[in-house]
């Protein structure tokens, strides 16, 4: 299976706007943009069109049909082989898009979620439990609270990686095709050291935006004790929680596509995060975010829907057999990290394509990628008519 054309674009073109992008597909008599490749001795965008294509150097010169002479079948399946219209995508096509990756392509989505979850989540586990021991004599919410922070870790730890390998899987699917599970993890093992160090990075500039935020409240309570304005201080450190976790998800969605550009254009860890915040500069910022916000609602949603009532009737039981039903207890945190398991196998992935197809719809609108895909789609469709 030939890897689809989601390299960098060339830097010679840039559209109206500003932004970088391929070549425009030169246009045939008419005014329409012949299907089947660019008029001949012409380039084609993203590297096809190479000698022995049909409309590459050596084609016999003839001239193909135009778009309206096409069939309406025809011109559908051009322009979405896939999950998604090979076109700048909406909400609905975002959602509806990673849906049907799931759905088509269980084994490489929720298996390979299955799989990472089950690696990531032992050693959680394990974590987990010793920092239970160490912290006897603190009282059962810290408790709660300290184990709480190691399993947002790993679960952020899965996520990006579920995300950099999923990436590919929807990659393929944009283009009709099923990449299996040996494929992906062959495909995307190379990328692992790249994606585990966007992680690290990810967490260091997170790290410096929270140690900045707690200097900045005990800077606003200084000054408030000092002056002997206790509400004032007590607003302004409010409004400066309220805006620091503002910026950090403004930051933290903006900065979620990093794995996708790791992956498929094969950057490195630092390339990636700016590439991301290139991609979702400008007013496509705030739609990505609430587009990832959004996916984080539904994902939340469906898994309280599941866990709730399982944690409900696990309590119930605890309480009848008169064992322990403490958030620390043994029981209920290896329950937790099975629903987990379980629940993660299904969000992640869903999150992991909406990710992965926002790049796609940015790369789309700001680079031409849809031209370069629909290109790609009928090139693989030729090579398997021939």
């Amino acid at each position: 299976m030939s890897q689809p054309p989601f390299g960098p674009p060339p830097g010679g073109f840039r559209h109206p706007g500003g932004e970088p992008g391929p070549p425009p597909i030169p246009q045939a008599p008419g005014g329409v943009a012949p299907p089947g490749g660019p008029v001949p001795g012409q380039p084609v965008p993203g590297g096809f069109g190479a000698e022995g294509s049909a409309y590459g150097p050596g084609s016999t010169g003839q001239q193909p049909p135009s778009w309206h002479q096409l069939p309406p079948e025809q011109l559908a399946r051009m322009h979405q082989p896939g999950v998604v219209p090979l076109r700048p995508l909406s909400l609905g096509d975002i959602f509806g898009g990673a849906l049907q990756t799931l759905r088509r392509n269980p084994e490489a989505t929720i298996g390979m979620g299955l799989i990472v979850l089950a690696v990531l989540l032992v050693p959680s586990l394990l974590l987990t439990l010793l920092a239970v021991q160490a912290l006897s004599g603190v009282s059962e919410v810290d408790a709660a609270a300290a184990t709480g922070l190691i399993n947002v870790v790993f679960s952020m730890l899965s996520s990006i990686a579920l995300t950099g390998m999923i990436v590919h899987v929807v990659g393929e699917a944009v283009l009709g095709e099923r990449a299996g599970l040996a494929g992906t993890w062959q495909t995307v093992r190379g990328r692992l050291p790249a994606l585990i160090g966007t992680v690290l990075l990810i967490g260091v500039l997170f790290a410096i935006l929270t140690v900045g935020l707690i200097l900045g409240i005990a800077g606003v309570a200084v000054a408030a004790s000092e002056s002997g304005s206790g509400v004032l201080g007590v607003l302004g450190i409010i409004l400066l929680v309220l805006g620091g976790l503002v910026v950090m998800v403004w930051a933290g969605c903006r900065l979620s596509l990093a794995p996708a550009p790791v992956v498929l254009e094969r950057v490195g860890p630092w390339r990636g995060l700016t590439r991301a915040w290139q991609l979702t500069k400008g007013a496509q910022a705030w739609r990505i975010v609430g587009i990832t916000f959004l996916a984080g609602i539904v994902t939340t949603i469906f898994a309280t829907v599941v866990q709730l009532p399982v944690t409900a009737v696990l309590i119930f039981g605890l309480e009848s057999a008169g064992l322990p039903t403490s958030p620390v207890s043994t029981t209920v945190l290896v329950t937790d990290h099975l629903l987990q398991l379980v629940v993660g196998a299904v969000t992640i992935p869903f999150t992991a394509g909406v990710t992965a197809l926002l790049y796609l719809d940015q790369r789309m609108r700001r680079e031409g990628l849809d031209l370069v895909l629909v290109r790609a789609a009928q090139d693989r469709a030729a090579s398997r008519a021939r």
